[in-house]
């Protein structure tokens, strides 16, 4: 197993925290179509010692998972991605089929140990609190829909991912809801995940297996890194405390996920990927813009979830 870490910002600062905290892979978030940007953010990041090997979050997507005008366009971009990808040398995309944007919180000021600010979501306030995605069609898309075209989706971009030797990594929903605003979610459970590898099987074909998102569902995890095994391409490593119709995050030492138990799971697989600390509390002087994403909760995550690699 290898630390990885998204830093934001992303500047030669932030990239120098993580090498110093153990990280050794870097997680870049969608820089825009062109290889140029992934050529620059590469040659930062080795200035650091670091290795720049994943890419995730705010790829354009809606189009494709509700089947909307532009969809093989909007492939098509997905399939350069992933050759400038490789161009650069990377390893692995994280996408998901979430009919939103991006995931889904009610509320980002939540008190947590010491009084670190962490993320909320309460069923209850979603009328007031959380909104359509922009892009979203106004009528909801049926699962039966949404499994379609993912199946579509992966017969036009795995055949590309294998040929430019790139792995594709599904990230579950968040939250993991059957349905939220009126619309259908699918990707909430172990048994989802291994449908989509069983769509277009392939070695290019796989999950981002994040607990954070999964467990308030009432998923086993354990179980489901167990039964995924090899076919786990990247790990999302946050905790959380609640169900999925109210839960927050919490410190990654903190919260009801045995985090150690879930360290020494992927040890027993013989996991070899690398291991992201994902959605970390807003620290003291932090001014909480990108919630979960600020630097100084994600180096303490690291520096725990590092001690954990090394007991396992």
């Amino acid at each position: 197993m290898r630390l990885s870490m998204i830093v934001n910002p992303f500047t030669e600062r932030n990239l120098q925290l993580a090498a110093q905290v153990g990280v050794t892979d870097i997680v870049l978030t969608y820089p825009g179509p062109d290889l140029k940007s992934l050529l620059v953010a590469k040659k930062l990041v080795e200035a650091c010692g670091l290795r720049l090997t994943h890419l995730e979050r705010k790829i354009p997507h809606l189009k494709f998972v509700h089947n909307l005008p532009g969809r093989d366009e909007q492939i098509a971009n997905f399939k350069n991605l992933i050759r400038n990808m490789a161009e650069a040398g990377m390893e692995v995309l994280c996408y998901n089929w979430m009919p939103d944007e991006d995931w889904q919180r009610t509320s980002c000021e939540v008190l947590e140990r010491g009084g670190a600010r962490v993320t909320e979501f309460n069923l209850a306030q979603v009328g007031r609190n959380v909104t359509d995605a922009d892009g979203r069609p106004a009528t909801p898309t049926p699962a039966i829909k949404l499994w379609e075209n993912l199946e579509y989706f992966l017969n036009e971009v795995i055949p590309v991912a294998e040929d430019a030797g790139i792995r594709l990594a599904l990230h579950p929903d968040d939250p993991p809801l059957p349905e939220l605003l009126g619309q259908p979610r699918i990707m909430i459970s172990n048994e989802a995940l291994h449908r989509v590898i069983e769509l277009v099987p392939s070695s290019s074909n796989g999950i981002c297996y994040c607990v954070g998102s999964l467990y308030p569902a009432g998923v086993d995890v354990l179980s489901g890194i167990r039964s995924l095994a090899d076919k786990i391409f990247f790990f999302h490593a946050r905790n959380v405390r609640g169900t999925a119709t109210h839960f927050v995050e919490t410190w990654h030492d903190n919260g009801e996920i045995d985090m150690p138990a879930v360290i020494r799971t992927l040890k027993e697989i013989g996991y070899r990927g690398t291991l992201r600390p994902d959605h970390a509390p807003s620290m003291a002087g932090e001014t909480n813009e990108t919630p979960g994403y600020e630097m100084l909760g994600r180096l303490f995550a690291a520096g725990y979830l590092r001690g954990l690699m090394q007991v396992a």
